[in-house]
């Protein structure tokens, strides 16, 4: 059966490739652009191009979506006959994405839309995506989705290590990490986002290891006393580093399905390659 409700997404919350095929769910790209020239993320640039460019010392920049871009995937759901319509962005507090969104929901007064804060980031984000998508399958209410997303938003959490707050620093996106780039270069940092969805270090390490150990750590505690939740890791240019900690996470967590991907180029331009993060989505 045909969910009923259409799932709208932007490309920088990295939903898991098995809910970014569903029928019902659209993603709005975020724009990047290399020198004088645009790229929409994930359809005409790559990961692995990013990073390319930054081999060569050349920083591309990024952008939120256009009122049009969004109004477009909007369209793609209307035409395929979905009435009702959950939005969820990347954090207020890092992009206008979701601003954007709302504005361009207007343009649909017979429409409902209902556009949610995510407060989070890349797979973060990804995956409160995916619950919302399994709440569509499982034939809940529109309202009650909505209610339920909403919950779980202040609950779930992502948290990345990245070997280098070099891009995050040229991107403007550094906020309340900035304290810390300063700080001896052996000094690796965790990073989260905060309630209001602004990134800030929830821990630091010495050692690339030691960051790895205390990143695995932070993601286990939050599953803990929780028995419905979602996990995923994801990387940028890293594979193996995220496979080690999948495999770090399934020796604690043998019965939990781990979510697998990459960063997409819009977050790999603010991250720089070497990422790899946990999400946990709690119910």
């Amino acid at each position: 059966m045909q969910p009923k409700i259409g799932l709208l997404v932007d490309s920088a919350l990295d939903i898991p490739s098995e809910v970014a095929v569903q029928d019902n769910v659209e993603i709005v790209p975020l724009v990047v652009t290399v020198k004088d020239s645009e790229f929409l993320d994930r359809e005409t640039i790559t990961p692995d191009e990013v990073y390319h460019w930054m081999d060569q010392d050349i920083v591309p920049k990024t952008a939120s979506p256009t009122i049009e871009l969004v109004s477009n995937s909007i369209a793609k759901l209307t035409a395929k006959g979905f009435k009702e319509i959950i939005a969820i962005t990347i954090s207020s507090g890092l992009s206008v994405t979701n601003n954007v969104f709302k504005q361009a929901t207007v343009l649909y007064p017979d429409i409902s839309i209902t556009v949610i804060d995510s407060k989070n980031i890349g797979i973060g984000g990804g995956l409160i995506a995916t619950y919302a998508e399994d709440l569509i399958n499982n034939q809940q209410s529109f309202g009650r989705i909505i209610k339920a997303v909403n919950q779980s938003v202040a609950k779930s959490h992502v948290y990345f290590y990245i070997p280098s707050l070099k891009y995050l620093r040229l991107g403007g996106r550094i906020g309340r990490v900035a304290g810390i780039v300063g700080s001896a270069l052996s000094i690796k940092p965790i990073i989260s986002c905060n309630p209001e969805g602004i990134y800030y270090p929830v821990a630091k390490a010495r050692s690339e290891k030691k960051a790895i150990d205390k990143l695995v750590n932070l993601a286990l505690d939050d599953t803990r006393g929780h028995s419905q939740i979602r996990v995923a890791v994801a990387q940028g240019a890293d594979p193996e580093l995220m496979q080690t900690v999948t495999e770090m996470i399934r020796s604690q967590l043998p019965n939990q399905f781990v979510y697998n991907g990459d960063v997409s180029p819009a977050l790999g331009v603010h991250t720089g390659p070497g990422l790899v993060g946990i999400a946990v989505q709690i119910d």
